[in-house]
C-alpha cells in the first residue's frame, strides 16, 4: 500500500517548517509521498516547502487556488490534494501542527487494515501553559469526539488528523466545501452512514496548535458556531425560531459569567487569563450559532454540495 500525506497550506510560513521537519524525520517501511496543497499563499510558504524536496519522499506542490474565484476553504485544498495523490490511502495533517515520531507508520499500518481512522491530539508542546491548563476546547486526546446532542449521534474527529482509504473517498465522495469549518464532522458522519466505521489510532499522534490570541479564539468559536445549524440541517434537523430564543437565553447567562471570568483574568485567579480566553471562544460559538440560525431560518437553508451523496449513503445505511 502507498500512503499519501495531504498537507493544505495558506500563508503558513510562520509554522510550516516545524511540520515539514517532523515529516522529514518519519520512518516507515511502506511507500509514501507528501502532497502540499497550496491555496494561493502570498507569503514564503512555498519557498520553505521547496527547501524540503531532498528530504521528503516524492514531495509535490499542487495548486488549489483559482484567482478568478473566491478563495475556497480547507476542505477544497484537501480535495485537490487527494485528486493529485497517487496513494491507496490518505493521511491529513496541517501546516500549523506537528506530527509526532511514528505518525506516518501508525497511519499507514492502520489504513492497511481498515478504511477510516483518526489519530490522537496533544496540546502541551505547541501552546502556552496559561492556555492549556485552563482547559477549554481540547478534544481527541484519549478517543474520538462524541456526538450526543444532534442527529445522527455518531462519533467524529478533527480533520487535522484523519486518514482514509481511496476506496472510502471514492464511495462517499469529496469533502463538502459548503461547510466552512465543520466539514470534518460532516464527513465523519457521512462515512459512518455509508457503513465505514471510524477507528481511533492513539499511536498516530499530532501536536495541535491552538489559537494563541483572544481575537483568534473568538473568531474560531464564531466560525464553528455559524456552521452548526447548517451541519444539523444537512443531517435531518431543521432548527426553527424556538431554537433561536433558547440560544438567546443561553447567551445572556454566558455574558453574565464573562464578567466574573474577566475579573479572575485581571487578578490571575484560578484559571486566570486562560479561563477568560476559553470563555471568549464559547461566546464566539454562541453568537455565531445565533447568527447562523437567524440567517437560515429567515432566508432558507441551502442544499449541501454533497446532498445527493448524503441521500445515497443514508439509503444504503438503511
Amino acid at each position: 500500500m502507498k500512503l499519501s500525506v495531504i498537507l493544505p497550506c495558506f500563508n503558513g510560513a510562520a509554522t510550516i517548517a516545524t511540520q515539514l521537519e517532523a515529516l522529514a524525520a518519519q520512518q516507515w517501511s511502506g511507500s509514501w509521498e507528501v502532497v502540499v496543497s497550496n491555496n494561493g499563499s502570498t507569503d514564503d510558504s512555498m519557498a520553505i516547502v521547496e527547501r524540503y524536496r531532498d528530504r521528503l519522499p516524492n514531495l509535490r506542490i499542487v495548486n488549489a487556488y483559482d484567482p478568478s474565484k473566491p478563495r475556497q476553504p480547507v476542505a477544497h485544498s484537501y480535495n485537490v490534494g487527494i485528486q493529485a495523490a497517487t496513494g491507496n490511502a490518505f493521511a491529513f495533517c496541517e501546516s500549523d501542527d506537528e506530527v509526532a515520531p511514528g505518525w506516518v507508520a501508525a497511519m499507514g499500518s492502520a489504513l492497511s487494515t481498515v478504511d477510516f481512522v483518526a489519530g490522537r491530539l496533544e496540546y502541551n508542546k505547541l501552546n502556552p501553559n496559561w492556555l492549556t491548563v485552563a482547559g477549554g476546547h481540547q478534544p481527541q486526546q484519549t478517543g474520538l469526539i462524541g456526538s450526543t446532542d444532534a442527529p445522527p449521534y455518531l462519533m467524529y474527529a478533527s480533520g487535522c488528523n484523519l486518514g482514509m482509504t481511496r476506496r472510502l473517498y471514492e464511495t462517499v465522495g469529496p469533502l463538502d466545501t459548503s461547510i466552512l469549518c465543520c466539514y470534518d464532522t460532516g464527513y465523519c458522519w457521512q462515512a459512518q452512514l455509508a457503513g465505514f466505521a471510524l477507528h481511533f489510532v492513539p499511536d498516530a499522534l499530532i501536536h495541535y496548535r491552538l489559537r494563541h490570541t483572544l481575537k483568534a479564539l473568538f473568531r474560531q468559536g464564531h466560525n464553528w458556531g455559524k456552521d452548526s445549524p447548517l451541519l444539523a440541517r444537512y443531517h435531518g434537523v431543521t432548527p426553527g425560531g424556538f431554537v433561536i430564543l433558547n440560544r438567546l437565553a443561553g447567551l445572556s447567562s454566558t455574558l453574565m459569567n464573562g464578567l466574573r471570568l474577566l475579573v479572575m483574568s485581571i487578578f490571575n485567579v484560578r484559571r486566570g487569563r486562560g479561563g477568560f480566553a476559553w470563555w471568549l471562544w464559547g461566546l464566539g460559538f454562541r453568537i455565531g450559532e445565533i447568527q447562523g440560525l437567524i440567517k437560515y431560518v429567515f432566508q432558507g437553508y441551502p442544499e449541501p454540495q454533497q446532498v445527493a451523496s448524503l441521500r445515497q449513503v443514508k439509503t444504503r445505511a438503511h
